[in-house]
């Protein structure tokens, strides 16, 4: 991914962005080390690849979004 553009759809995987490294147990609304929501990280198990691809689609657009700033 070039970093001034934002990721291609073609980029984005239904792998879990999960990192080992929780911080939704301390009460974050958004995990430190995924940046997945508490009812995405619910929900995962349950979801279907393409709904897998929107949250890591938000999770990368927002990382590119600070990355430009």
């Amino acid at each position: 991914m070039h970093p001034h553009s934002p990721p291609s759809p073609h980029e984005i995987t239904p792998n879990c962005p999960c990192t080992g490294h929780c911080s939704s147990v301390l009460g974050d609304d958004v995990c430190r080390g995924c940046q997945r929501t508490l009812e995405e990280i619910t929900l995962w198990p349950q979801m279907t690849d393409e709904e897998r691809r929107a949250v890591n689609r938000r999770i990368a657009l927002e990382q590119w979004e600070q990355s430009i700033v």
